[in-house]
């Protein structure tokens, strides 16, 4: 069973080598990684990677923690990426209510991120933590590849964002959610895909989230969801061909 793991940051990564991750990783089943950047500064890394491993599919964007630190022209260059490689997504982008309360100035960076997703037909990657209602009133604008990544909200939130053609991304975090059981039996497994958001969200301290675990992760959502693990694959399967081409 081959697996993607939608969202990863790999030049992150502090104690282990890239080059002994992604090996690992393939052993284990796990086939392709989105390799999500969060400021201008990991655009060239990101690329660097992309071009080292067939298997990593780069996403340039810039993170809502890090708007107020870009450069003047990180519109220019992250059009100039995007182009420069053909199969990258955009992101990761959004807005994160927690960290910062300035929506309008996350939303002045979010948007030509959106637009760009657009123009150039490229899935996109949103970030958004307490802003339910604001990401709400930008459906209209996202891209039908979009994926809400890291998803621990509500069931109802879950819904609204399926419902309007979005995908959803699950990673660890969600297991250790106390109606974990409640969020993934209400999702639609047609419009999911699995992340680990490694090197974070490990749940532990000082340690690494690895993508050699995400079948681990596909075994807990069947049997939450009661259904074989080989029907569950054949689902992710065909969401990671209709959404990433692969």
């Amino acid at each position: 069973m081959l697996y993607a793991d939608s969202h990863i940051h790999l030049q992150d990564y502090k104690t282990q080598d890239v080059k002994d991750i992604v090996n690992t990783a393939q052993k284990n089943g796990v086939s392709v990684f989105i390799n999500a950047s969060a400021h201008p500064s990991d655009w060239a890394k990101i690329a660097k990677l992309a071009d080292t491993y067939s298997c990593i599919v780069p996403a340039f964007g810039v993170h809502p923690w890090h708007i107020d630190d870009k450069p003047e022209n990180w519109l220019k260059k992250l059009e100039q990426y995007l182009k420069k490689y053909p199969k990258a997504w955009v992101g990761e982008c959004g807005i994160d209510r927690l960290k910062n309360k300035n929506v309008n100035a996350q939303s002045e960076i979010l948007l030509p991120q959106i637009e760009l997703a657009q123009t150039l037909d490229r899935p996109l990657i949103i970030h958004a933590v307490k802003a339910d209602a604001i990401m709400e009133l930008l459906f209209g604008k996202l891209p039908t590849r979009t994926i809400f990544h890291s998803f621990t909200g509500s069931v109802e939130w879950g819904k609204k964002i399926q419902q309007s053609g979005f995908y959803i991304g699950l990673n660890f975090s969600v297991l250790r959610k106390k109606n974990a059981n409640e969020i993934i039996n209400s999702l639609n497994l047609a419009q999911i895909l699995l992340e680990t958001d490694g090197p974070y969200q490990s749940g532990m301290p000082n340690t690494e989230t690895l993508p050699q675990n995400l079948p681990f992760l596909a075994e807990k959502i069947a049997q939450i969801r009661q259904i074989s693990l080989t029907e569950l694959h054949n689902i992710l399967s065909e969401n990671q061909h209709r959404f990433i081409g692969e």
